[in-house]
């Protein structure tokens, strides 16, 4: 049984994006998976600098502590990751307040496990001891200014306690570099060694995050300025589908009068051109209405129309009802889609699949049928309308869905249907695909999301 309470469509209802919260979830996930690769190349170079220093230059290591470290740093790698796959699910709200966190968490782990291995290896002799600069600039960039001060108060404690507790490493003041002036050691060569690394991470890491958020940034402009221009053609079709309603009334008490008045006229001793000009009068105002039955149609979800709990069955009969040429139209639906659940604003979307039936109709010959069909998947109820057409070129199929853009002859329709339907449909969380080839017919496929009831 379907409960309709406000609840649970409350519970159902599309969540509100906020514009703020997306742009910094944005920027944060993308930071999230910069982080996940650098973590992964640190671990690589830790694993090459143990080998490195344990077999080629011969420094005795406790190796077996040192990979262990690394190993947790990996695993711990591995969690984030699956992390970074699963909290997109969650609520935007949520993943604004939690992310800094989960970050911030993760990069503490990063300082404290630099500081085991630095324990492990010589403590503040040790020339990788700048590492801790990477992080902490690695950390201003990902996190807010707040959790980056908590690394720094928390990094600022790790080297306090290697001053104090290490485990020495006699190699690193031997010398390994000779010449005739002076020797070099194996500390001052690690020592150049680690801050060209350095530099080259945090050069590498810093100008590849900042590109990206600018790209970023670029798309969001560019798809709020969309949606901005979007919103403002929907107002212009809604206000259109108004005029069209309040035209309605004068339109049918002229239609009203232009009947009786040639009803009156008939066998009465007035000019053939008179009878003929109402005549032309009446055929005027069929036209008219036509018309504006067509904006109506176009205007796509109706102002407020509340989004109701309702089945593929009664989308369909809503759809096909008051639909000329029903003969026309052959009905393929799965047994499971029936019953399907679905949330939507019942009179808009059905408006819309039936404009779509309507130009498959108008595009197919006489004696043509279009094909209607349903199929479920995973998360979707697909709709599929096929017509036996001549098609669209790939140039004017390019252009299907462009605002004001129209094949048909003018005065039998606005170009709005396919842009609206798409806007509806995008903003239910669905989508449309129109496919087509010349000669052959035009497929399109309506994706609206499933949803699940309360029993």
């Amino acid at each position: 049984m379907l409960i309709r309470t406000e609840q649970s469509l409350t519970r159902l209802s599309p969540p509100v994006h906020n514009p703020a919260d997306a742009r910094e979830i944005d920027r944060l996930e993308v930071n999230a998976s910069w982080l996940l690769r650098l973590r992964w190349v640190a671990v690589i170079g830790q694993l090459l600098t143990i080998a490195v220093a344990r077999f080629v230059i011969h420094v005795d290591l406790a190796i077996i502590p040192l990979l262990l470290v690394v190993g947790f740093t990996g695993i711990s790698n591995i969690a984030f990751a699956y992390w970074l796959r699963t909290h997109t699910r969650l609520p935007e709200q949520i993943r604004v307040r939690r992310d800094p966190w989960v970050l911030a968490a993760v990069m503490g782990v990063d300082l404290l496990s630099l500081t085991t291995l630095l324990f492990l290896s010589g403590g503040p002799a040790n020339p990788f001891t700048i590492f801790f600069f990477v992080n902490l600039a690695l950390a201003a960039v990902v996190l807010p200014q707040r959790s980056s001060w908590w690394l720094l108060l928390l990094a600022i404690g790790c080297l306090g306690i290697l001053l104090v507790v290490h485990l020495p490493v006699p190699e690193l003041s031997q010398p390994v570099v000779t010449g005739t002036t002076r020797r070099l050691t194996l500390q001052q060569v690690g020592l150049v060694t680690a801050v060209a690394l350095c530099a080259g991470v945090a050069i590498y890491f810093i100008t590849r995050v900042t590109r990206e958020l600018q790209d970023r940034e670029a798309e969001l402009r560019l798809a709020e300025a969309q949606r901005a221009r979007s919103e403002r053609l929907e107002a212009l079709a809604t206000l259109a589908a108004g005029a069209g309603h309040e035209l309605a009334s004068p339109l049918s008490t002229i239609a009203v009068i232009a009947k009786d008045l040639t009803r009156h006229l008939e066998g009465t001793d007035v000019p053939e051109t008179v009878i003929e000009d109402v005549g032309l009068i009446r055929s005027e105002l069929d036209h008219c209405r036509r018309i504006l039955d067509g904006m109506a149609s176009s205007a796509g979800q109706a102002l407020g129309e509340e989004m109701l709990p309702v089945t593929c069955e009664e989308l369909l009969n809503e759809t096909l009802e008051g639909l000329t040429r029903r003969n026309r139209v052959v009905l393929d639906i799965e047994s499971t889609t029936t019953r399907q659940p679905i949330v939507v604003p019942l009179t808009g979307v059905a408006n819309a699949l039936r404009g779509l039936i309507r130009n498959g109709l108008d595009a197919s010959s006489p004696e043509a049928d279009v094909r209607v069909s349903t199929r479920l998947t995973s998360d979707s109820l697909l709709i599929t309308i096929e017509d036996q057409g001549c098609g669209m070129s790939p140039e004017i199929l390019a252009r299907a869905g462009e605002p004001f853009f129209t094949t048909k002859e003018p005065g039998q329709g606005m170009g709005l249907g396919l842009f609206l339907t798409k806007n509806l449909l995008h903003r239910l969380g669905g989508s449309l695909t129109i496919n087509s080839s010349p000669d052959v017919g035009t497929t399109t496929v309506v994706t609206l999301p499933t949803a699940s009831f309360v029993n």
